[in-house]
């Protein structure tokens, strides 16, 4: 069984910063919207079977209500995952708050008795002490609200938020901002062939304790893997079967672990998203035994 960690970092941003940076030689596993093969998707449950299966970070999904509540909920609408029906923009809290949840794995999508749509401070309560939570935005203008309302929840030890940098503009952008430094911000990069290096040291100007990265070729994150030591940061990839880095996918680790988490490790990867926490976790605590 993968051993979690043995308390979620709290106190300061710097000891979650450590966490999450390449001198922590422990491989972090993050439940991809919690644990939702037995649980609803991004709901209280489901984060409570990730904190229970283990798994050192959660992966949750932000959206805002019309009246500026902030929920977990990856779809733009409600349809999918819960009674409820339409934009969750266009919809009052008040309105859909007892929208129950559904199940995501089953083709009939069974309703889950108990389990409604959460907000963001619910989760926050209940990951406190125990996880640590990384915060997909899905409105990026959000992003400041959001950090906001983590920062006042006494929260920002145990939460970092996500951030898409593309160019130079987005890194002065990120520096610029008045919440840099009250909250960890991960960039999101996809490693372009042949440029990973010069856009992790462009990045480094935000002092980064880690780089969500997706790629074309696994050569480009080799490639980066003495810049990364350089700075101290942590690689974290997707493996979720919805993933861009070409197949190195949870569907084909089932089949050949080796292959997918084992080569990704290789490579300098010491974060794994994945929906497959109980497999990801045997299999790293085989691998250190061989």
């Amino acid at each position: 069984m993968h051993v979690p960690m043995t308390s979620a970092p709290v106190g300061s941003e710097s000891s979650l910063r450590n966490m999450l940076r390449a001198s922590n030689s422990r491989v972090l596993i993050a439940a991809h919207r919690g644990c939702w093969q037995s649980a609803p998707e991004n709901s209280l449950a489901a984060l409570r079977a990730a904190i229970d299966a283990g798994a050192d970070i959660v992966e949750l999904d932000v959206r805002a209500t019309g009246d500026g509540v902030f929920v977990l909920l990856h779809d733009p609408t409600l349809d999918r995952t819960s009674t409820s029906t339409g934009h969750v923009v266009n919809a009052q809290f008040s309105k859909i708050r007892r929208a129950a949840l559904k199940m995501a794995v089953a083709h009939r999508r069974p309703i889950v008795p108990g389990e409604f749509l959460p907000t963001l401070s619910q989760a926050l309560e209940t990951a406190r002490d125990r996880i640590v939570v990384s915060l997909d935005i899905k409105a990026p203008t959000q992003t400041d609200m959001i950090s906001r309302l983590v920062i006042g929840s006494g929260m920002a030890p145990q939460v970092f938020v996500k951030a898409q940098v593309d160019s130079e503009a987005d890194v002065l952008r990120l520096k610029a901002n008045p919440l840099f430094g009250r909250i960890t911000f991960v960039p999101q990069i996809h490693a372009r062939p042949g440029a990973f290096v010069s856009q992790l040291r462009s990045t480094a100007k935000l002092h980064p304790p880690m780089y969500e990265v997706s790629f074309s070729s696994l050569d480009d994150l080799r490639e980066g893997l003495d810049e990364l030591r350089r700075q101290d940061a942590r690689l974290w990839v997707n493996t979720i079967n919805c993933s861009h880095s070409e197949d190195y996918n949870d569907r084909r680790a089932l089949q050949d672990p080796d292959a997918v988490w084992g080569t990704l490790l290789e490579c300098g990867v010491g974060a794994i998203q994945t929906d497959e926490i109980p497999m990801l976790s045997a299999y790293l605590v085989e691998r250190l035994r061989r």
